[in-house]
This record gives C-alpha cells, sequence and structure tokens, in this order.
C-alpha cells in the first residue's frame, strides 16, 4: 500500500447540523457541501468520503489550483498528487485499504448516534403544507423530544432552489415556524427550540437554479 504523507477522512454528519437566528447566534458549518482546500503536500494527499453513522451520505469538493473534484458517494476517494493539478477522479476505495488508513481515527470516534436524533420533514412545493409522509412522522418528532427530556431541539427550514433567493429566505422561515409552533402546541417548551433558516442556500440535493426538488423542501429537527 502506497504511504500517504496526510488523509483526511470527511464524515457527513447531517444531523450534527445546526443553523443561526435572530434568536441565537451559532457557528453554522456548511451541511451537506463543503469545500476542502488541500493543504501543500510533501508527497501526497488521500481523501474519502464516509458516510455518517446512519448511512447518510453528502458531499464533499476537494480543491486544488488544478481545479475542484467532488465527492458524493460512500467509500470513494481522491487523492492529491500534485497542488498545481487537479486531484485524481473519485474511485472507490476498497474497505480494507480504508481500515488500514483510516482504523485507528474510526475507532476513536465518539457513540454518535446516543448523542441527537434527527428527522427531515417535506413540504409541498411553494407552500407551508408538509406532504402526507412527513404529517405521519410529528408523533414520532414528539414522542422523542418527551422521551429524551431534551432542552435542545434545532429546526431548520430549506426550500429548493425555484424562485428569488429573498422569496425562498421567507419560504424557509414559514416552513421551520410552522413545525416550531406544531411542537409547542403539543407542550413542548419554546425556550427548548432553537429555530433557523437558509432559504435555498444549503440543499440537501445539488441543483441548478430553478430546478424543482422535493427533496430540498424540508424542515431538519434535530433533538440533542
Amino acid at each position: 500500500m502506497k504511504q500517504w504523507k496526510s488523509v483526511l477522512v470527511v464524515f457527513v454528519l447531517l444531523g450534527l447540523m445546526v443553523g443561526c437566528s435572530a434568536k441565537r447566534d451559532l457557528i453554522v458549518p456548511s451541511p451537506e457541501t463543503r469545500d476542502a482546500v488541500v493543504a501543500p503536500p510533501v508527497n501526497r494527499d488521500l481523501i474519502v468520503l464516509l458516510p455518517d453513522p446512519d448511512g447518510k451520505v453528502g458531499t464533499i469538493r476537494v480543491t486544488t489550483k488544478g481545479g475542484s473534484q467532488t465527492l458524493d458517494k460512500p467509500g470513494h476517494a481522491t487523492r492529491v498528487e500534485d497542488m498545481g493539478e487537479r486531484s485524481t477522479d473519485p474511485k472507490p476505495l476498497e474497505e480494507r485499504e480504508i481500515q488500514s488508513v483510516f482504523g485507528p481515527a474510526l475507532s476513536a470516534q465518539p457513540d454518535l448516534k446516543a448523542r441527537f436524533v434527527s428527522f427531515v420533514l417535506y413540504f409541498d412545493r411553494d407552500t407551508i403544507n408538509l406532504t402526507h409522509e412527513s404529517k405521519k412522522m410529528l408523533p414520532e418528532v414528539v414522542r422523542t423530544i418527551r422521551n429524551r427530556n431534551s432542552n435542545e431541539v434545532y429546526v431548520t427550514g430549506h426550500t429548493d432552489r425555484v424562485g428569488v433567493e429573498d422569496y425562498n429566505i421567507g419560504l424557509s422561515s414559514r416552513r421551520a415556524d410552522t413545525v416550531r409552533d406544531f411542537l409547542v402546541s403539543t407542550g413542548v417548551r419554546s425556550s427548548a427550540l432553537v429555530v433557523s433558516f437558509h432559504g435555498e442556500s444549503m440543499p440537501l440535493v445539488p441543483t441548478e437554479d430553478e430546478v424543482p426538488e422535493p427533496r430540498n423542501r424540508r424542515v431538519e429537527v434535530i433533538v440533542r
């Protein structure tokens, strides 16, 4: 096996994503798409994308002076041979090589499943109306908050890229408020809720502008 000067393993932890609102200042990591600017390597750098504990996978963009490569499949990796050139085309990395290179780092990861529970609630196009399937999830969201006796619940609104940005900011805010108001109506303390919204800027599925994408019309609820 080749010896790599440095390695980077990337977990896309969707459930840990929180937003920012006027109610509370939060540092917001980018969600499913992240820019990884690789420092100049002495030899080579290896970057591999791994799923989060729930099996969800987002994307990561690796940028050098020569251009960018996007990783969007679990277990796929790219290698930076020269900072002046674009990194290699993404290819799957064998499990044995992942364990050999990243085994110690992976074994040191904390059990994130016990730290939070996440839900994604979807909306009908250009509305604050939850889809039928998402409405059926609401009782489970409430039960989870009560069972965990949570004092920290993040409610984050999003839209797809149809429409102008300012309008989508408002729509994502109204979607987040809809979910917040429902939770409060069931007895969840408003002081436990952290509400934020991002319009079209943080898509679950990256698309071109004006492309309707149902999976981006959502509110994410993270129960800590």
